[in-house]
């Protein structure tokens, strides 16, 4: 099959000035590109994209679909990403992944984090190789994969707050190098989330040194994220605790050498958004110093997290029966109380997005609004949902950044773009899933983002150089034909709806074509993917 992709401008990804020109599709991969007129003699399908930009197809930075490329129909994850021009997704990041970790595992329901469930009956995947024989047959995009370390420590020993033993740090191990020698690009962590928040430093330090070894990359949910977080004890006073958990990462990096992405850059809460200018230089001093070190970010100002996610640690780990002692409550009222005020952020900023079964009349409402429903305290309240949704409730977290902070992150050198985003069964749907990408190129329209040959450059060359995805990326012979065709003039996402953006015309994906005229063709989408291997061959 040929394709002529015919009077475009064309931004191949590299971040050089765009030029008018033609691509010509041979099977899954680009066989020219033309700087100029077309040829006129083509032989083959022929798309004039007179008033387009012709551009690779989209990578998405940090995702979380390898939870759905195996499932028997996993086309309705995947399709409002592909509508949004993304092509290529980086998976299993923030510790979780739905492969790599011990057979018979009695803790595999907990594998996920309360986020993600292990999957459709049948899809038990102990290996990577075993997930991604599965995720080949199905995926509609292509998928870079993480070994999630959350999975692995799950896998030995549940959710328990404590040190692996010497024996388990073994066969953790062991898990981790089964991976990265089938093929995963890195590891995640994710220090936020049990069980990795209870993971000792010297349990991360082995893990990024054999991370470094295979010359993988290693993505970080960092432990906090805000100025003022139950992560640390006290949960306030002293350095920001996002500057902290910085510092640890950098620290981290600086001890093992390992190749480290910080995941999703962001700053909860209106103190938090103080420590923005501090945050930038120590990671540009960090970068000059010679330290492989960069992250990503939203185009967004909210995102997801698992309804846990704001108790402390020494309150997670509590057996449920002592978690409602007076002292208990005690002391998380009074840490919960002085982190919000001052945080600024409450419990009017947390949405919920899902529950459970029954309480679909909860999603969409703010906890505090929920408070006055009950005619209980906000903090009751919220120990209520968690206990109802069994820990496992879903939340949209606000105040994330407000748009200049957005806007700054962008121009800065060591960014990247993702979604961060999964489209889910039930509840309240993330609108990253549909429109991040349309809103990272309408603010380069706007003036209040980057030319629009960097922004493209953020979404695809250097992600591919980031995370080595050979062959990716760019517009250039060889290549995989992974392209996205859009109307710069008029590409826009639609706020905080979850509904499909505007502007994108056209997606290739190993020269297959998957979108038209901005609507996914779900008959060409299954299997047009591919389970992407890290090169093995320098390690």
């Amino acid at each position: 099959m040929r394709t002529l992709l015919k009077n475009g401008r064309v931004i191949d990804g590299s971040g050089r000035p765009a030029f008018e020109g033609s691509v010509i599709i041979e099977g899954k991969k680009i066989a020219r590109v033309i700087e100029g007129p077309c040829p006129s003699d083509f032989d083959g399908e022929v798309v004039d994209c007179t008033g387009l930009t012709i551009a690779p197809g989209f990578i998405d930075a940090h995702s979380h679909n390898d939870w759905f490329a195996a499932r028997q129909d996993p086309i309705p994850y995947f399709k409002p990403f592909a509508e949004q021009g993304i092509t290529t997704q980086v998976v299993g990041n923030c510790g979780f992944s739905p492969f790599g970790y011990e057979a018979g595992t009695p803790h595999l329901a907990l594998i996920g984090g309360g986020l993600f469930q292990a999957g459709e009956a049948g899809s038990d995947f102990g290996s990577f190789a075993g997930w991604r024989e599965a995720a080949e047959k199905k995926t509609p995009l292509n998928l870079a994969p993480l070994q999630g370390h959350g999975t692995i420590r799950t896998g030995i020993c549940g959710y328990e707050n404590r040190p692996l033993t010497r024996d388990e740090l073994a066969r953790r191990d062991s898990v981790l190098e089964q991976s990265l020698e089938q093929g995963a690009f890195g590891a995640s962590f994710g220090l936020m989330y049990e069980p990795d928040r209870y993971a000792t430093a010297e349990e991360l330090e082995s893990a990024a040194r054999i991370v470094a070894k295979y010359n993988g990359i290693l993505t970080v949910h960092a432990r906090a994220l805000s100025a003022a977080s139950t992560s640390y004890s006290p949960p306030f006073g002293g350095r920001p605790h996002n500057l902290r958990a910085l510092d640890e990462m950098m620290a981290l990096a600086r001890r093992t050498g390992v190749k480290l992405q910080y995941s999703h850059l962001i700053f909860v809460g209106e103190s938090s958004w103080k420590t923005v200018d501090e945050s930038l230089e120590l990671i540009d001093r960090f970068r000059a110093e010679g330290y492989d070190f960069a992250y990503d970010l939203y185009s967004m100002t909210f995102g997801v997290s698992v309804i846990t996610v704001v108790l402390p640690s020494w309150y997670l780990s509590m057996p449920p029966a002592k978690r409602s002692s007076p002292w208990a409550r005690l002391r998380l009222a009074a840490e919960v109380s002085l982190t919000k005020k001052i945080l600024g952020f409450g419990f009017e900023d947390i949405m919920i997005a899902w529950i459970g079964e029954g309480y679909e009349a909860l999603c969409g409402k703010r906890v505090s609004e929920i408070a006055r429903e009950w005619k209980m305290s906000e903090l009751d309240t919220y120990i209520k949902l968690v206990e109802l949704s069994q820990a496992r409730g879903r939340v949209n977290m606000y105040k994330y950044y407000h748009e200049d902070i957005v806007t700054r992150l962008i121009r800065h050198k060591p960014s990247l773009f993702m979604t961060d985003a999964w489209i889910e069964e039930k509840g309240v749907q993330n609108a990253s899933a549909y429109g991040a990408y349309p809103k990272f190129l309408a603010l380069s329209r706007e003036g209040r983002g980057l030319p629009l040959e960097e922004t493209v450059n953020k979404m695809t060359g250097a992600v591919a150089d980031r995370f080595s995805l050979k062959g990716r990326g760019y517009l250039r012979e060889g290549c995989a034909a992974d392209i996205t065709v859009f109307n710069a003039a008029t590409v826009a996402h639609n706020g905080d709806e979850p509904v499909r953006p505007r502007g994108i015309e056209y997606v290739y994906i190993n020269g297959k074509k998957v979108v038209s005229g901005g609507l996914a063709d779900e008959s060409t989408m299954e299997g047009s993917g591919t389970v992407l291997q890290r090169d093995s061959s320098s390690v």
